[in-house]
């Protein structure tokens, strides 16, 4: 299994604690890459979101072909609980494992997804078929399209309240009212 934290490098306190977390609970470090992404210098895109869409189908998914490995893709300031190899999980769907809530019925959030290996393979073949969307999306629409989606009741990872990724004022209310789909974190220092 790879675990790529996706993370830009002026985040590196989150990104690091995020790292040290996943070998405290016994990743073996070969097992775990810190990708920084695109810039807008390396891909001209026309939204900040679009970095991280091409990111993930051009950079990630072949590095994990490549590997031959399923993937646990993470967001820097997570904090996983455990590793995916010691839960419970389907191993040909995707299983949502991170934070999420639901807003207009729709998934929101990727910050810790398992995606096996064949499933990465398969939206990397289709990867010209996708129009540029949040990375979120692009996961849920495919899992749905394809029956293939997991969303895991027992969320396997904390998630501060303090961090910049947390959110505007808005989106901090109505995560508030996720709270209960949530474990939070309030002390990330502790990691």
């Amino acid at each position: 299994m790879l675990y790529i934290i996706n993370t830009i490098e002026s985040r590196n306190i989150e990104y690091t604690k995020t790292y040290n977390q996943l070998i405290k609970l016994g990743v073996d470090k070969s097992k775990i890459l810190i990708d920084y992404g695109y810039t807008k210098k390396d891909i001209i895109c026309k939204k900040k979101y679009h970095l991280i869409h091409f990111n993930f189908l051009e950079r990630v998914l072949p590095m994990v072909i490549e590997k031959h490995e399923d993937l646990v893709y993470l967001e820097d300031s997570v904090k996983p609980m455990a590793k995916v190899e010691d839960i419970d999980i389907d191993a040909t769907k995707i299983n949502w494992l991170g934070y999420l809530f639901n807003t207009k019925s729709f998934i929101c959030g990727v910050k810790m997804v398992y995606i096996p290996y064949d499933i990465c393979v398969d939206i990397y073949a289709k990867r010209h078929s996708f129009r540029p969307q949040y990375i979120d999306r692009l996961i849920r629409n495919y899992a749905l399209k394809n029956d293939c989606l997991k969303i895991d009741e027992n969320y396997i990872m904390l998630y501060p309240q303090t961090t910049s990724a947390w959110g505007t004022s808005t989106q901090m209310k109505r995560k508030e009212g996720a709270k209960s789909k949530l474990y939070v974190d309030s002390d990330i220092e502790s990691v």
